[in-house]
C-alpha cells in the first residue's frame, strides 16, 4: 500500500503509534506495543523504517516475507496471553516499510512482553508493578461485568450501570455515585 511522507508525518508518536527507524529496534518495538495495547485506548501501531521525527529511511533490504515471519513468530512467541497482530509492507517515497498494528481483546486485562507487562504514558513506555498490574486487572474485570453492583462507600446496590463517559476519546463505563463512590461487583 502507498503512503504519502505527509500522511506518515501527521500519524507522528502518540499514545498509539511508534516509529522505528529500522527491524533491529525489534525488542524496544515490541516493548513499546505491549506498553500501547495496555493502555487504555488498546490499540497500538508500530511503523518500522521511519526515525522519530517522521524521517523516512525505509526498512533494511532484505526479504520482507522473511521479516514479516520474524515480526510475527516473535508476536506469538512473547507476548502472553497470545495477541493478534497485522502486519502491513507500506510503501513511502520509493522505500518500504512495515506497518504492524495490534488490539487488545475485550476480555484480556494486561498483555506481557517476555514476562514482563508496560504501559505507555503519552509517547513514552515503562513497566508495571506488581501493584499495578493487580489494579488493571480489577478494573479491566470490573468492565466486563454485568451487575448486580454495589456501591463501597455507602453500600447501595444497582441492578445495571449504563452511565458512559468519555476519556481520551475513549468511551468508558462510568462507575461514579452519588454519594462520591463507586458501583463494584456485588460478588
Amino acid at each position: 500500500m502507498k503512503i504519502s511522507s505527509d500522511e506518515i508525518r501527521r500519524l507522528y508518536e502518540v499514545q498509539t503509534v511508534e516509529f522505528k527507524k529500522s527491524l533491529g529496534l525489534q525488542k524496544e518495538a515490541m516493548e513499546a506495543l505491549c506498553g500501547m495495547i495496555n493502555a487504555d485506548s488498546g490499540t497500538g501501531k508500530i511503523i518500522f523504517g521511519v526515525t522519530p521525527d517522521g524521517g523516512i529511511t525505509g526498512i533494511e533490504p532484505g526479504n520482507l516475507d522473511t521479516a514479516q515471519k520474524t515480526l510475527a513468530q516473535t508476536v506469538r512467541q512473547k507476548f502472553d496471553p497470545p495477541l493478534i497482530c497485522s502486519i502491513e509492507i507500506l510503501e513511502c517515497e520509493g522505500k518500504e516499510l512495515i506497518k504492524l498494528e495490534a488490539n487488545r481483546s475485550a476480555g484480556v486485562a494486561y498483555h506481557e512482553y517476555d514476562g514482563r507487562a508496560y504501559i505507555r504514558e503519552g509517547s513514552t513506555r515503562r513497566q508495571l508493578s506488581y501493584d499495578e498490574k493487580q489494579r488493571i486487572l480489577k478494573r479491566r474485570n470490573r468492565d466486563q461485568h454485568n451487575g448486580p453492583w454495589k456501591c463501597d462507600r455507602c453500600g447501595a446496590f444497582a441492578g445495571t450501570i449504563s452511565i458512559v463517559e468519555f476519556k481520551d476519546q475513549v468511551p468508558r463505563k462510568s462507575y461514579r455515585h452519588g454519594c462520591g463512590g463507586e458501583f463494584w461487583p456485588a460478588i
